[in-house]
C-alpha cells in the first residue's frame, strides 16, 4: 500500500480532490449554463433555419401560384386575340356579303333601267319609221313616183333611220 503520509502522494490526493471539487463547482455554476446557454442558440438558430424553410416553401408556393396565375393570364389574352380575329372574320365576311348583295341591286337596276331605256329607244325607232313611212306614203301618194324617185325615197328613209340610230 502505497504511504500516504509522503508528501508526493498528499498533493496527489489533494490535485485530486481539488480537481473534482473545482470541477463540480464548473459543472454545478459555469457548465450547465454554458450548456443552457448553447441549447438555447442552437434552438434558436433550429428555429430561424425552420423558419427560413418555412419561407422558402411559402415563396415557393407564391411563385408557383404566380406562374400558374400568369398562364392563365396568358391562355385569357390568346382568347381574346382569338376571340378578335374570329370577330374580324365574321364582320368581314358580314361587309362583303352586304356589298356584294349591294352590288346585285345596283347591276340588276342597270339593266332593268338599260331594258326600259332600249325599249324606249326601239320604241321611237319604231315611231320614228312609222312617220318617215307615213311621210313616203304621203309623198308618193302627192306625185307618181318613178324608179329612181322610189329609189330615193327608200335611200333617204335608211340614212334618216341611221342618223337617228348614230
Amino acid at each position: 500500500m502505497p504511504d500516504l503520509s509522503n508528501p508526493q502522494w498528499q498533493v496527489l490526493i489533494w490535485s485530486i480532490v481539488v480537481f473534482f471539487g473545482l470541477l463540480g463547482v464548473l459543472w454545478k455554476f459555469a457548465w450547465g449554463p454554458l450548456m443552457h446557454a448553447l441549447e438555447a442558440r442552437e434552438k434558436g438558430i433550429q428555429n430561424r433555419i425552420d423558419e427560413a424553410e418555412k419561407k422558402h416553401q411559402e415563396a415557393l408556393a407564391r411563385m408557383a401560384e404566380y406562374e400558374r396565375k400568369i398562364n392563365a393570364a396568358k391562355d385569357d389574352a390568346a382568347e381574346i386575340i382569338a376571340e378578335g380575329k374570329r370577330d374580324v372574320e365574321k364582320l368581314k365576311a358580314e361587309i362583303l356579303a352586304e356589298a356584294n348583295k349591294e352590288s346585285e341591286k345596283t347591276l340588276e337596276r342597270a339593266k332593268h333601267e338599260i331594258t326600259l331605256a332600249k325599249q324606249t329607244a326601239v320604241q321611237e325607232i319604231r315611231d320614228k319609221v312609222v312617220e318617215l313611212a307615213a311621210e313616203m306614203a304621203e309623198k308618193v301618194v302627192a306625185r307618181e313616183v318613178k324608179p329612181d324617185d322610189h329609189r330615193r325615197f327608200i335611200q333617204e328613209s335608211i340614212d334618216q333611220i341611221r342618223a337617228m340610230n348614230g
